[in-house]
């Protein structure tokens, strides 16, 4: 190419365009051009400053111009350390940068819903469980806060809620004596139809630690549940009548902690869950502790 429109031309016009608001868009455009430039040194310092220099034109070894500009820290922190997070368009919609500080730190809200889905355990009393029909959903933070850090690191906190549905086996059902106690017992012959589960509805506080890389993401962190409501709901058919019971109170654990991890690609990903407090108070029977795995968005 005969004429090169010089690099300096380039990147001056994409600094413009880049810092758009921070440039006075009626100044006059400063166009250099330099016929088969010898060298071109292009310098990012860690002040966000960016430093041009031209060496050299066509038959003169002489020719020196130089130009340096001050980026902005957002822009700075975007063009070189990169916030590597994807999102799906719902949950980037509802994100928000509210400050940034130095070293390319900031803090965003409402950063994502952290919905998930899964199937839920009975650990320590498997046998009593149906996991394959027991489900866990919720809302791990819909109202969020998230300190960005460079490369692509973050720590999230908020508040949200979900439900966990423990569902038996079909040979036992859950009871409540006169003490409001909880045990297990099973059906009565000549019965079909068999449902007895157990529902905790709880609000959580998150912290979560995640690592972006590229599209890829981990995750992890400690949940702290507070368990507002419980029931128990036993359904079966005999001599071709339904009956059903329903019990409030039962007696489960007010505060507990679930471990959690995750893997994403992009916001879509798949979770695990597992608490090491027993979900009912001592005396109620069984005694397990919680297990859950499934899907994830944007946690």
């Amino acid at each position: 190419m005969k004429h090169l429109f010089i690099s300096l031309t380039i990147i001056t016009m994409t600094s413009v365009s880049a810092l758009a608001g921070v440039v006075d868009t009626t100044a006059t455009d400063t166009v250099v051009d330099v016929e088969r430039p010898h060298r071109i040194v292009i310098t990012e310092r860690s002040d966000n400053s960016m430093n041009v220099d031209v060496n050299g034109c066509g038959n003169s070894k002489n020719f020196r111009y130089s130009y340096s500009t001050k980026q902005s820290p957002a822009s700075a922190s975007s063009a070189i350390d990169g916030d590597n997070d994807y999102t799906i368009p719902f949950f980037s919609s509802l994100s928000a940068s509210k400050s940034s500080t130095t070293k390319g730190v900031r803090v965003e809200w409402f950063e994502s819903l952290g919905m998930h889905f899964g199937f839920t355990h009975m650990s320590g009393a498997s046998d009593a469980c149906n996991m394959g029909n027991s489900i866990e959903l919720g809302f791990l933070k819909p109202i969020s806060m998230a300190v960005v850090f460079p490369h692509s690191w973050r720590i999230s906190t908020g508040v949200g809620f979900g439900w966990k549905n423990y569902r038996l086996n079909n040979n036992l059902h859950f009871t409540k004596d006169d003490s409001g106690l909880l045990s297990l017992a099973g059906y009565e012959v000549d019965t079909y139809n068999h449902l007895s589960r157990l529902k905790i509805f709880y609000l959580d506080v998150p912290v979560m630690l995640k690592k972006s890389f590229s599209k890829l993401s981990v995750c992890t962190g400690a949940v702290l549940n507070f368990n507002v409501y419980g029931s128990i709901l036993t359904r079966f058919s005999k001599n071709e009548m339904e009956f059903k019971t329903c019990d409030e109170g039962v007696n489960q654990q007010k505060v507990t902690v679930d471990l959690m991890a995750a893997v994403q690609f992009f916001d879509i990903g798949l979770y695990v869950k597992y608490s090491p407090c027993n979900v009912l108070k001592s005396n109620n029977i069984p005694k397990f502790r919680s297990f859950s795995v499934g899907f994830a968005l944007g946690i």
